[in-house]
């Protein structure tokens, strides 16, 4: 089991920060450096956590609402079309997915607001 969450987290590193285009690698990169900037104390990381990813969806969504399905549709064709296929993207998540999400960003936040941290006491 935890064998199987450690995978899971290590693959969501991977494909999310390492091996994705450089435009999901901003998006990704940008909402955990906004969390991480937001957070005060260490105590916040869940919350900081939690709104780094509805950034991520947030910035994905908008992504893929200015790439667009047709040049042809209207705009609100086209947000109706993304909203629908990004709320059965994230329907279709299972539950070890979006834990590794959860630790993947955790993680990075940690990282940055540890190293904020630091140089911010000099």
């Amino acid at each position: 089991m935890l064998e199987t969450i450690i995978n899971d987290v290590a693959g969501i590193f991977r494909a999310t920060f390492l091996n994705g285009d450089m435009l999901a690698l901003v998006i990704a990169f940008g909402s955990v450096l906004v969390a991480s900037l937001l957070m005060r104390r260490g105590t916040q990381i869940g919350s900081m956590t939690l709104l780094a990813l509805v950034l991520f969806a947030l910035g994905g969504f908008l992504r893929g609402y200015f790439r667009g399905p047709s040049p042809e549709a209207t705009y609100g064709d086209r947000a109706v079309w993304q909203l629908e296929s990004s709320w059965s993207h994230f329907m279709n998540l299972q539950a070890g997915t979006l834990l590794a999400y959860f630790i993947a960003f955790m993680f990075l936040i940690l990282i940055l607001f540890g190293v904020r941290t630091v140089f911010g006491r000099s």
